[in-house]
This record gives structure tokens, sequence and C-alpha cells, in this order.
């Protein structure tokens, strides 16, 4: 569904926020898994975002959904809870054991290409645009620059790991496409039903791995867990529903070229890392991005 000329503010509003709200989860990221293993710290990200939009659920009013079919709408959320939480985690945290992390946000990025040549494939809607492909080639090459692999990070003996992120990649390019399937007016309905699937399985695996009741439970990274899981997982979330209901999967993902540059830059306000041009560069090319995509909004909109 695209956006109508006066509702394209709100998305890239919606798109905006995500990008702040993910890009800055990297800070309390780094803070949670100095205290706690990573399956610990997914489990409780779900279940936090679970239990604050089950809380939102009874406060904020949302249209009920009168979908005929339960079942499938059960089914549907149990995909959406495989593809978009349960197999990236595994698939990339473990990739990422072996694998630089500019290697890895660079493939990560290649989530947006991936959306858009599944969507022609799987969409009869949906077609591909020479606006929408400059818009991916612009915010991936903007990725690279601003990340900067080196040659010697690209390995052809972790090419098993680098296979992993790309299942992760693909996996999380399949939820994109499923979101776009949930009924209308209902997001935070949805994304709890969705957290509350997810949960379950990540906790057995964190009970299984690391036995979190043998842990030290920390303050600083409980307190990490607590914003990780009421903003990065219950909000953005929810957020993320809303702007693939309103814009289509191929506009959302562009927030995955957003998000790394968000946490370059609070690396430097916050970290005081160095500022220079490739970041400025990074930064053209991905405001480039959004404009290329804007051209199709347009085009489509006058026709």
């Amino acid at each position: 569904m695209r956006p109508h000329k006066e509702q394209d503010y709100f998305a890239y509003i919606l798109l905006l926020s995500l990008g702040v709200i993910w890009g800055g989860q990297f800070l309390f990221n780094t803070n949670a898994v100095r205290y706690f293993p990573p399956a610990t710290v997914a489990a409780i990200r779900a279940l936090i975002g679970a239990l604050t939009l089950t809380i939102a659920a009874c406060w904020i009013p949302e249209k009920s959904c009168t979908d005929s079919r339960p079942i499938s709408l059960a089914l549907l959320f149990i995909a959406l809870a495989f593809f978009e939480a349960v197999l990236p985690l595994f698939l990339i945290v473990w990739g990422q054991q072996h694998i630089d992390s500019s290697i890895t946000s660079v493939i990560v990025a290649s989530v947006p290409m991936i959306t858009l040549l599944l969507s022609i494939f799987l969409s009869k809607n949906r077609h591909f645009t020479f606006a929408s492909g400059l818009s991916i080639a612009l915010g991936f090459v903007g990725i690279i620059v601003l990340m900067k692999p080196s040659g010697s990070s690209l390995n052809w003996n972790n090419w098993i790991y680098e296979l992993a992120i790309f299942g992760g990649v693909f996996s999380f390019a399949i939820a994109l496409l499923l979101f776009e399937k949930i009924p209308h007016g209902t997001p935070i309905r949805s994304v709890r039903n969705i957290l509350w699937i997810a949960s379950l399985p990540l906790t057995i695996a964190a009970a299984f791995l690391d036995k979190p009741w043998k842990l030290h439970w920390n303050l600083d990274g409980m307190i990490a867990l607590l914003i990780l899981g009421t903003a990065a997982s219950g909000l953005a979330y929810v957020l993320y529903g809303m702007l693939i209901q309103r814009s289509g999967p191929i506009f959302a993902s562009i927030s995955n070229f957003i998000v790394p540059l968000v946490g370059v830059f609070l690396g430097i306000i916050v970290c005081g890392d160095h500022f220079g041009a490739k970041e400025v560069a990074a930064l053209v090319l991905i405001i480039a991005a959004l404009a290329a995509y804007n051209l199709n909004s347009l085009s489509k909109s006058k026709s």
C-alpha cells in the first residue's frame, strides 16, 4: 500500500523514528551483552516487549480483528515470529562470532535489495521501478562507504559464517513481506502476539544454553534490557508494522540504511568517535537514497 502525498511526511517520520530507535539500541545492546549472554538478552527483550504491548493494548483502543480465518492468522503470527525474531537471532549471532562487524553491517544492509527482488516475484501488485532500484543502490553504497570493510576481512575460509548472516538477512526480507499481511488497524495486538510467540523458543534456548538463574543480574545490565525491551522490541515493532502497512515492505526496509548511520553518529556524540569525510559521504548517499525513493512516490501520485 502506497501512502497518499499528505501521508508521506508521516511515513518518513516513522522511518526516521525506527532508524533512531534501532540505531540507538547498539549503545544499550553493548551494555546488555557485557553482563548477559546473547540468547538471554534476546529472550528477555522479547518478553519485556510482549509484556509492554500487552499493557498498552489494555489502554490504547484498536479496531478488533474481524479475520474470518483465525487459524491462518495464527499461522501468520507464528511465521512472523520465526522469520523476524527466532531464525535471524541464531544465524546472525552465530555468524558474527567469526565475521567483522563492518562486514556484518554491509550484509545486513542488503535487506532492501533482497526484499525488492522477493516482492517482484511474490507480489502481483509490485513491480521493479528505476527509482526504487536507484534508491536501494545508493543506500547500499552509502553503507559500504560508512563501514568501509577491508578486503582482508573477506575471507573465503569464513564463507559458512557469511552464508549464515545472509540467511538471517533473507529471513528478515521474508518477514517484511509477511508483515504486510497483518490486518490493518491492529499493530499493537498483532506485534504483541508475535513477540509472545517468539519469546517461547527464545526463552527455551536461553534456559538451555545460558542457565539464566545462575547469572549475576547486574543493575546496569537490567536497565539496558528494560530499555531494549520496551523501545527496541515493543515500540519499534509497532512503528515497523504501521510503516509497512502505510508504505509497503520495500520502503520500510530502507530503515536498514539509517540504522548503522544513526549508530555511527551516536558513537560520535556519546563516545567521541571520529567524524570524517566518509561519514559525510555516507550521509549524503543515504539522503540521496531517500530522495530517489520519493521520486517513485511522486511519479505514482501524478499518474
